[in-house]
Formats: C-alpha cells, structure tokens, sequence
C-alpha cells in the first residue's frame, strides 16, 4: 500500500506492507505552488487565493491555465516517486495507493492520478466509521477529512496505549 500525504509545501510518501512501514520520503512538492501560481496570475493575496481556490470562485481561464498543470505535475509527482521506490527496493509492486493531505480532494487528481500509475487509488478519509458529535458540521469536516489523516492517526494512537 502506498500513501500520498500531499500538503501544503511537501508530499510524504509512505509504502507499507502488512502494516509495516518499507518506505518514506518527503518531496518538495504541495499545493502551496498552486496558490502561488493564483496570486500570480490574478494578482490576489496569499490569504485570498487560498480561500479562492478552496470554494473553487476563482476565473474561468483558471481550470485550463493553472488546475490542469498542477494537477499534472501532482500526478507526476507520483509516479516519479513510485519509480523510485521500485528502482531503490526489491519489490515490483503497489497493490493500493491512497491520498491523503489537503490536496487529496482536488478534482481530477484521484482520476489522474490512477490513470497514470495504473494502481487502484483512493483518497483516504480518516472519519469513516467514527461517530460525529451532533455539533460538528459533517459536510465540511467530510471535505476537509484528508487533511486530517495525521491528527487522526496521532488520536488513534494514544487511545490504544
């Protein structure tokens, strides 16, 4: 199984097998590129270019100009590191990949994502099978989910030992 956590400014990429941890890496790529290259082109701040481009109000020239290319170079990104992996390790094979991190939820990028590596993929959400408190908001916690795979884990974690 691999697990694409692409973040803000690195991708954290782990390979593991029944459970245990074969590999990591972390490469400089995340989705912080994006809002730079949206600030850029139409000359917003950081802050609003990120709040523009997570409500997706942003120009209609911006899908063609800046998604598509950045989701290229993400599904790029991918297979370079899963090259790697496969030349830098004695096995041949990625049964699964899963995405995770606040880009995970980008559209298209799953689609692309398996389409150029050829591995069943997934985006992963942390909060399936948990019980939400009545308060919560679940659509935007949903939305949000893969950003949280991490503090998930953590919580997880200290309520085993």
């Amino acid at each position: 199984v691999a697990l694409f956590q692409i973040g803000a400014q690195v991708t954290h990429v782990s390979v593991l097998q029944d459970g245990v941890t074969l590999y990591e890496r972390e490469q400089p790529f995340g989705g912080n590129a994006l809002t730079q290259d949206i600030v850029r082109s139409f000359g917003l701040t950081f802050e609003e270019a990120e709040a523009r481009k997570k409500a997706g109000d942003l120009p209609d020239n911006y899908n063609a100009e800046l998604l598509a290319p950045f989701l290229d170079n993400a599904a790029l990104e991918v297979t370079r590191a899963i090259q790697f992996f496969f030349t830098s390790t004695p096995y041949t094979k990625i049964d699964q990949l899963f995405l995770a991190g606040g880009c995970a939820q980008m559209p298209g990028l799953l689609e692309l994502v398996a389409a150029r590596t050829k591995i069943s993929s997934a985006v992963l959400s942390p909060f399936k099978g948990m019980q939400l408190a009545p308060t919560v908001r679940e659509s935007q916690l949903r939305q949000d989910a893969p950003a949280y795979l991490v503090a998930c884990g953590l919580a997880m974690r200290r309520f085993d030992t």
